[in-house]
């Protein structure tokens, strides 16, 4: 699923540019509200949270709304993008550099609390990585804490971030665990789950 989404919007942007160089609008609005790659992005989000054990679809109804969302509404920003850099093609004597340099970024989708550019394709694979992780961690908790156990173990992977390093490999209480992620633990790009703390390791 992930490669589908990846190649769907380098074709978006693929196009776009091809436009854009003719000097011609693009409709950003109907290849980025694809009703039909959101629902099966949807039903693959479902199914990572089911095969981890999650049960109460209630629960990530919100997370998969805003999914929807932010992905939809990348063409109000998209639009606004293209549309600054096609004016500017008017005016500017050296348009390919123009051309190169709007290329080399990126259509903008998506602008961070900070400031930070993303464009479609960075950040609709980004979103859906992290997302799709979010699933399976909560199935997991769900799981979890229906077979009663009261104590969880943090995985463990190669160049993890400061944010991360101090819960990695430990064993963790449920009061705990909700510490760590207010900590910073499982954010955006975060690769580590929850697994079960077998009796000979705590």
């Amino acid at each position: 699923m992930q490669q589908n989404i990846i190649k769907y919007y380098e074709k978006i942007t693929d196009d776009a540019l091809r436009n854009l160089a003719q000097g011609k609008k693009f409709q950003f609005k109907a290849r980025l509200t694809n009703r039909n790659l959101i629902m099966q992005s949807e039903d693959y989000l479902i199914q990572q949270y089911t095969k981890a054990g999650g049960t109460n679809i209630a629960l990530i109804i919100d997370d998969l709304k805003k999914y929807k969302k932010a992905m939809t509404d990348m063409h109000k920003t998209a639009v606004k993008d293209y549309n600054n850099v096609l004016n500017s093609l008017k005016t500017v004597k050296d348009k390919q550099k123009l051309l190169d340099n709007y290329a080399n970024r990126g259509i903008h989708g998506f602008t961070a609390k900070n400031g930070a550019h993303w464009n479609i394709e960075t950040y609709s694979n980004m979103y859906f990585t992290h997302l799709s992780n979010q699933m399976v961690r909560q199935g997991q908790i769900e799981y979890l804490m229906l077979k009663n156990v009261d104590r969880v173990l943090i995985s463990s992977h190669n160049g993890s971030c400061e944010l991360c390093k101090p819960y990695e490999g430990r064993i963790l209480t449920w009061e705990e665990l909700e510490e760590a992620k207010l900590n910073g633990l499982f954010h955006v790009r975060c690769r580590h789950f929850i697994l079960e703390a077998i009796e000979n390791e705590v």
